[in-house]
């Protein structure tokens, strides 16, 4: 078995693909913010039907989602026009969270103490710093995070993969023109593939 956690991928469809091909994982879990901002989002949502991904909501989807019926032009706007019905469906059913024997997925952070008992939709998909980002003097979640399960999360390109005991932040800004990361579990180790601006 071989478990392929991936950054946001922001519509980034030809790094996601070749992602997936060196991986050749059995298992793909994106981790949020799939769609808007990047160039290919319907791409994205091919691959995803291709290899059967599984996802987590992520603050750039539910964003998607909430723009559906408002006029505009914004990234939102224009990926949700570029997905088809299906897609769209699909990206409203997405968890906060995917579980494992020892690990958890979300987009942004947990709380640090409670964990996901603790944790709300805003904390989910848009938190990095306990006990919230307007002080920047406040820690981030993940220097508070004891486990005991491993966390996986994305949403923080300005710190690019983090790698801690128990956490692994996996957005590394593909949409940029960085690298787009994943983790490959069952071999412990970071895989990355340029991004494209």
């Amino acid at each position: 078995m071989r478990t392929l956690f991936v950054g946001d991928v922001h519509g980034c469809s030809q790094s996601l693909r070749a992602l997936l091909t060196e991986a050749r994982a059995d298992r793909v879990i994106l981790l949020g913010d799939l769609f808007a901002k990047g160039p290919d989002p319907r791409g994205v949502w091919d691959l995803i039907v291709e290899h059967d991904c599984e996802a987590l909501l992520g603050n750039h989807d539910a964003r998607l989602l909430d723009v559906l019926n408002i006029p505009g032009d914004s990234a939102h706007h224009r990926a949700a026009r570029a997905l088809p019905e299906v897609a769209l469906e699909w990206t409203a059913r997405l968890p906060l969270f995917l579980y494992g024997p020892c690990w958890i997925g979300v987009h942004a952070g947990l709380h640090p103490e409670l964990g996901v008992a603790g944790t709300t939709r805003g904390m989910a998909i848009t938190m990095r710093r306990w006990p919230d980002d307007l002080d920047p003097a406040n820690p981030f979640w993940f220097q508070l995070w004891k486990g005991p399960e491993r966390v996986f999360y994305g949403h923080d390109a300005v710190r690019g993969v983090q790698l801690h005991p128990r956490t692994v932040g996996l957005d590394s800004g593909c949409v940029y023109g960085n690298a787009l990361s994943g983790y490959l579990l069952e071999e412990e180790r970071v895989i990355q593939v340029e991004g494209r601006r």
